[in-house]
């Protein structure tokens, strides 16, 4: 008899008792199931797992008894199974058939069809011990699930108490968790310049898998290595950190997402630079100058000049730099570092709130001077960015 004249054959007895196809109620999610000694016969399952990488998912069943490749051989009945659902009902879409044919173990997927098993593809079987079969299976033969539900299946005939076939499942009822999908994060680039010292990041996590999830927000001052977890919680939704920073300070912020079946995802890292607001000792503010109260500014407060000619110099050390001005103004100025050509600077190109309306990147962090002159005014200080 040929190897797939064989399964045909092995499907009746599978039918016939009617496990196969038995609806059960999914369990917690899990990497592995043991089961007892409660089924006479060599296939009785001892325990069975799961694993993934990759396009490919892989099981194990171990039994409690050794068992030769011929035991599974074209002339028996006798055979591993793996019953999968791979949607949210109890439902079976997928049954794995794991026997042995021209000596070798061979393991083939079928989809569930009006009752009808139609063969989708052939995955890899192999016997890794005495005890073990390992069956690696193409996520596309299974319909590429983000999880799915499975139990392990045994069948054995012979002659004695074996003689209507000796049945047996891991776990005996309900099925195990496979979730094969890590878990998904957003987390948008946070506000440019923050209003306060104190200021929130905001991000939202979801588990496609089913197994769960726990989140970690993670914080580290630019250029430094190790990363902090600074709030951590359960579950999917919409997130909310809230930071307390020190001006000029630089802030790095990843979040780490785990789901149940050990699926790990991190996020892009995001930076949110604090300026040294307008009232820093660096800054040297010429000739007239005056700070006000202003709704929206870094720290409540702008210092401003309307009078052209009017300097303003910061002295920093970086290979970053940016003037932090309100946005949504009319004055017009021109910025140069150490005294060297000037770029002119148009305030009412930037709306919003609390801009940098001008930048300069370096290639090395020496001390360095930043001036800006008034050519009309009303031109704003509200703050510098150094990194």
């Amino acid at each position: 008899m040929t190897s797939r004249g064989r399964v045909r054959g092995a499907l009746v007895g599978l039918l016939a008792v009617g496990a196969l196809f038995a609806a059960e109620t999914a369990l917690a999610d899990t990497r592995g199931v043991v089961d007892g000694n409660d089924r006479p016969g060599p296939l009785d399952i001892r325990a069975a797992g799961h694993g993934h990488a990759g396009s490919v998912v892989t099981h194990r069943i171990t039994t409690f008894s050794r068992w030769g490749t011929r035991l599974l051989g074209p002339n028996t009945a006798n055979l591993f199974a793996l019953e999968i659902s791979t949607d949210a009902d109890a439902a079976l879409e997928r049954v794995v058939l794991i026997f042995s044919g021209n000596g070798r173990m061979r393991a083939r997927v079928y989809r569930l069809q009006s009752g009808r098993l139609v063969f989708v593809g052939s995955a890899s079987a192999s016997k890794t011990n005495a005890r073990t079969v390992r069956v690696k299976i193409r996520r596309s033969l299974l319909g590429n699930p983000r999880g799915y539900r499975w139990d392990a299946h045994s069948q054995y005939q012979a002659a004695g108490a074996c003689r209507d076939f000796c049945i047996d499942k891991a776990p005996n009822s309900g099925r195990v968790l496979h979730d094969i999908t890590a878990p998904r994060i957003t987390f948008p680039a946070p506000l440019v310049v923050p209003q306060s010292t104190t200021y929130s990041i905001g991000f939202a996590v979801s588990d496609a898998g089913g197994s769960g999830l726990t989140w970690r927000v993670q914080h580290r001052p630019l250029g430094q290595q190790a990363w902090a977890t600074v709030q951590s919680g359960t579950g999917p939704g919409t997130k909310t950190h809230q930071h307390v920073s020190a001006e000029d300070a630089d802030d790095q912020y990843r979040i780490v997402a785990r789901d149940g079946n050990g699926n790990t995802r991190i996020s892009p890292i995001r930076l949110v630079s604090v300026p040294a607001d307008d009232d820093d000792t660096d800054i040297v503010y010429a000739d007239m100058w005056a700070t006000t109260q202003a709704s929206g500014a870094f720290l409540g407060s702008v210092t401003s000049s309307s009078d052209p000619g009017d300097t303003v110099t910061f002295q920093f050390t970086g290979r970053f730099v940016a003037w932090v001005a309100p946005g949504g103004g009319t004055g017009t100025a021109s910025v140069s570092i150490n005294g060297g050509a000037a770029t002119d600077v148009d305030l009412s190109a930037f709306a919003g709130a609390r801009q940098r309306v001008f930048t300069r990147t370096f290639s090395t962090a020496v001390p360095r001077t930043l001036t800006i002159t008034v050519d009309t005014g009303p031109v704003a200080v509200d703050g510098f960015i150094v990194r």
